[in-house]
C-alpha cells in the first residue's frame, strides 16, 4: 500500500543548490481524518564534491507542524536532489514513521528555466496503536562452531528450534520440542576454468528447507517493501500457513558477453516477513482449539560457502506465548525473553 504523500514546489537557484519546497500532508490510517499539530523533520540532502570523500555530506533541515488540514510546508537546498521525512514524534496514540527518503525526478532536479510546478502527490498515513502487549522477542544468531550450534557433515546439517523455551534442541542447545526444522543441503555442480589466472570454480547451491511439521502449523509470508507504515504486522492469520519454506544460497553462472562469470547469491530479502502458527492441536471434528502464534521481521538469514560450509542461521522473531492469542503488538518495552541478544532499534 502507498502510505506517503507529497506535493512539490521547486526553483532552481543555481547549478550547485536547488531551493526545493515540499507539503506533507497526514492524516489517520483508519478514518482518513486529518492530523493537526503533528511535528514533522525534512531533510535536504547536499553533496560537497570532492569533500565528500573525506567529509560526510551535508544536510539541511527544516521542521514543520501540521495544520487543520493535516498539511505542513518544509523548505530548504539541494544538490542532489535527495530529499525526505520523518514523524519522530507522533501525536499520543499513533506510531511514528520510519525515515521517508525521496528522489526528486532527474527532469525536475535539472529544469533551470525557473520556477517548477507538479511533480508527485503523495500522504502519509499514521498508524494507531491498537492492543500492545508484552511479548517474546529474541535475535536468534548461530554462527559456525559457537557451543556447536552448527553442525556441518560436509554435506548436510539440520537444526532445531523451541519456539517456547526459545532455544535450538540439543546437541546445540536445551530445547524440547521441534518447532522448526532447518535442513540445509549442499548440491555441487560444475567447476570450470574462467580465465586462465582463475581456475577450478565451483559452481554451488545450499538448500535450506524450513519445516515446521503438523497439521495447522506453519509460516505465512508477506512482502513490505518501501513501506511506509509504523507497524508491519499486529496480529497473526487464522488461515493460510505452509509448512515449508526454502531458501537458497550459493554461486551460479552469470552470462557476460562470450563469457561465463561466478556470481555469489542468495534469496535474503530483508523486506520479507512471515507469522508463524506452532503446535496446532484440533477436535475430532477438525476445529483448531489450540495453537501459539509469532512473527519474523527480515526474513532467515542463512549464510555458507562450499569451503566451510553452512555458517550463519539468523532471524528475529517475536512469540505470544499465551495459547490462541494471534495478537502480535510488541508494546516495546516489555521482552518477555531474559536473554533477547541485539534485537537492534525496537520496532512494533
Amino acid at each position: 500500500m502507498n502510505r506517503i504523500g507529497l506535493s512539490c514546489t521547486l526553483a532552481l537557484l543555481s547549478i550547485d543548490a536547488m531551493a526545493a519546497q515540499f507539503k506533507v500532508k497526514i492524516v489517520d490510517a483508519v478514518t482518513e481524518k486529518p492530523l493537526q499539530g503533528v511535528n514533522v523533520l525534512g531533510w535536504f540532502s547536499n553533496d560537497n564534491g570532492w569533500k565528500a570523500w573525506t567529509e560526510s555530506a551535508p544536510e539541511y533541515v527544516d521542521n514543520g507542524v501540521t495544520d487543520r488540514n493535516g498539511k505542513c510546508k518544509l523548505s530548504g537546498t539541494t544538490n542532489t536532489g535527495k530529499v525526505g521525512f520523518i514523524v519522530k514524534k507522533p501525536p499520543s496514540g499513533y506510531y511514528p514513521s520510519p525515515n521517508i527518503r525521496l528522489q526528486l525526478p532527474r527532469n525536475v532536479f535539472e529544469d533551470i528555466s525557473g520556477l517548477v510546478t507538479g511533480g508527485p502527490e503523495e500522504l502519509l498515513r499514521l498508524d494507531r496503536i491498537e492492543n500492545q502487549i508484552p511479548l517474546y522477542v529474541r535475535h536468534v544468531w548461530a554462527p559456525r562452531n559457537a557451543k556447536n550450534v552448527v553442525t556441518w557433515d560436509g554435506t548436510n546439517s539440520i537444526l532445531k528450534y523451541d519456539f517456547i523455551m526459545g532455544d535450538w534442541l540439543p546437541p546445540a542447545g536445551n530445547g524440547k520440542h521441534a518447532d522448526m526444522v532447518i535442513s540445509t543441503h549442499l548440491q555441487v555442480g560444475d567447476t570450470l576454468t574462467i580465465w586462465k589466472n582463475v581456475k577450478d570454480v565451483t559452481f554451488y547451491d545450499f538448500i535450506s528447507q524450513i519445516d515446521f511439521a503438523g497439521k495447522g502449523n506453519g509460516l505465512c509470508e508477506e512482502i513490505f517493501e518501501n513501506t511506509r507504515s509504523g507497524i508491519k504486522i499486529r496480529n497473526a492469520p487464522d488461515v493460510g500457513y505452509q509448512n515449508t519454506k526454502t531458501i537458497r544460497v550459493g554461486r551460479k553462472k552469470r552470462k557476460q558477453g562470450p563469457n561465463i562469470l561466478p556470481t555469489d547469491y542468495d534469496e535474503y530479502d530483508k523486506n520479507r516477513c512471515y507469522c508463524f502458527r506452532i503446535r496446532s492441536k484440533f477436535d475430532d471434528k477438525g476445529n483448531l482449539i489450540e495453537a501459539y502464534y509469532g512473527k519474523v521481521y527480515g526474513d532467515f538469514k542463512i549464510g555458507a560457502h562450499i569451503e566451510i560450509g553452512l555458517d550463519i542461521v539468523k532471524f528475529l522473531y517475536y512469540f505470544n506465548p499465551t495459547p490462541n492469542d494471534r495478537n502480535l503488538e510488541w508494546d516495546m518495552k516489555n521482552n518477555l525473553c531474559p536473554k533477547p541478544g541485539r534485537i537492534g532499534q525496537p520496532q512494533p
